[in-house]
């Protein structure tokens, strides 16, 4: 393929660090690149950002495309996604529409059971509103609670669950553990246990939320599974949002039942400003952060632009949709 005034886009770029990896200044020598830092929150906007572009390198799941946004992108031949997912893309429209879609392979997980662990230190003891008061005031007398000796249910028991419930061992707490296939044996390799769903939210002191979206987990924590929990028990997701109802969690904050929430993800991201979750001192939220550590970060977009280089040799890798190759 002619790598002749191919042009490339960088979506989403809100770190700004997509200009410092190796891969960009060999893009750069052979491509039109235009790195954009501010969300296309629209189809109209994606349509004057992006008009003529030959490739996109799209950072997760930061901008949504549809056919509707394909069919104002007639030059677009590459979507190159950094991670594995293309929940985001209309799959079968880039595909009909002849564009190919690159993916590369998922972190080890490692950015987000760190992150995960450091939530629940924050919210036992207490850290982001100790220093928000001590910014207006001299020394503030909020005490937390330890780590030590509680109870933790780790529901999904995955990669990252997994990690989560060793890093977790270390701290002399009870690991309960749940996922729909987990064996007892499985548990114990880590010194967890294995317990039924309804016995992980009665029992859990904080409970971590490791379970992927679908179908059967979107909405599993709800009013009921809340009610469950213990009074004054912490919720931590760093999952995706939609597994627990935003409204129910407001409601057992609102009455006091959930003692705190620590939250990297939401149903609609970017969180709205006036969005009530915002109200409460006991909330911590994070702006999607699980994998957004500078190593991560410029790893993918090392490995996503050597995608778009590898297509403009006309040696398309890693496509999430190979048999556009056949058109």
């Amino acid at each position: 393929m002619s790598d002749k005034r191919f042009r490339v886009a960088i979506l989403d770029d809100f770190e700004k660090l997509a200009d410092t990896v190796t891969a960009y200044e060999r893009l750069k020598a052979r491509a039109d690149v235009t790195i954009l830092r501010e969300r296309l929150d629209s189809p109209e906007k994606i349509e004057r950002a992006l008009g003529g572009m030959d490739a996109l390198l799209l950072m997760r799941e930061r901008t949504y495309f549809s056919d509707n946004e394909y069919s104002r992108l007639p030059s677009l031949k590459l979507i190159s996604q950094t991670g594995r997912t293309s929940r985001h893309l209309d799959l079968p429209s880039a595909t009909r529409r002849g564009i190919a879609v690159a993916g590369t392979p998922a972190d080890n997980g490692t950015s987000t059971k760190e992150l995960t662990i450091g939530l629940i230190l924050a919210l036992m003891r207490k850290i982001p509103q100790v220093d928000r008061r001590m910014r207006e005031e001299s020394w503030p007398p909020l005490a937390g609670r330890l780590l030590e000796g509680k109870t933790v249910g780790v529901l999904g028991f995955g990669r990252i669950g997994q990690e989560v419930a060793r890093i977790l061992k270390a701290f002399d707490t009870r690991v309960l553990a749940y996922a729909r296939t987990l064996t007892a044996e499985k548990a114990g390799e880590i010194g967890a246990e294995c317990v039924s769903m309804e016995t992980l939210l009665k029992e859990s002191d904080i409970m971590t939320i490791h379970v992927p979206l679908n179908a059967n987990t979107r909405g599993m924590i709800g009013d009921k599974e809340l009610a469950m929990m213990k009074p004054g028990a912490l919720l931590v997701n760093t999952a995706r949002g939609p597994i627990v109802s935003e409204a129910a969690m407001i409601k057992a904050l609102e009455t006091g039942h959930l003692g705190g929430v620590g939250l990297d993800v939401f149903d609609i991201e970017p969180l709205a400003g006036d969005h009530p979750l915002r109200r409460f001192d006991n909330a911590i939220l994070l702006s999607h952060r699980g994998y957004a550590t500078v190593e991560v970060l410029r790893e993918r977009y090392e490995e996503a632009m050597t995608n778009i280089l590898n297509f403009m040799d006309g040696k398309p890798v890693n496509l999430h949709n190979p048999e556009v190759l056949k058109r």
